[in-house]
This record gives C-alpha cells, structure tokens and sequence, in this order.
C-alpha cells in the first residue's frame, strides 16, 4: 500500500502532466478566447493575457481559482 508520500508523488506527477498537456494543447491552437469560457465568468481576457499566453481560456481570477483548488487551498 502507498503511503502518503507516495500517494502525494503520484498526484503532483498527474497533475503536471495534466497542466503540460494543457498548455501543449494551448500552444498548438495558438488561438486565446477573447472572454473567459466559464460558464459563470464570461469576462474580457486582457490583451497582454493573450498574448503572453497563447491559447488562453481563463481570465486571471478563475485560472486563480483553479489553482488554488488544486492545490488545495
């Protein structure tokens, strides 16, 4: 049985290869939406955003949002 190392090893390896395979896939596109696509949000995604991120989909606060539900804060 893993123990808790272990166990936060595997999550932490699942979760950067979710995030790199996210952000390949945002790379390929190169196309960042011009509004946050969360069904709750919908806000402008700013300029700089987009170009800095290629194929962005959030704007800041729910990126934010999602990163600390991640992390588990």
């Amino acid at each position: 049985m893993a123990d808790l190392y272990d166990q936060a090893t595997e999550h932490e390896e699942r979760f950067r290869a979710q995030a790199l395979a996210a952000q390949a896939r945002r790379t390929l596109r190169g196309v960042s939406a011009t509004h946050c696509v969360r069904d709750d949000c919908g806000a402008e995604i700013p300029e700089a955003r987009r170009r800095a991120l290629p194929g962005v989909e959030l704007c800041i606060d729910c990126a934010m949002r999602d990163e600390k539900e991640r992390s588990g804060r």
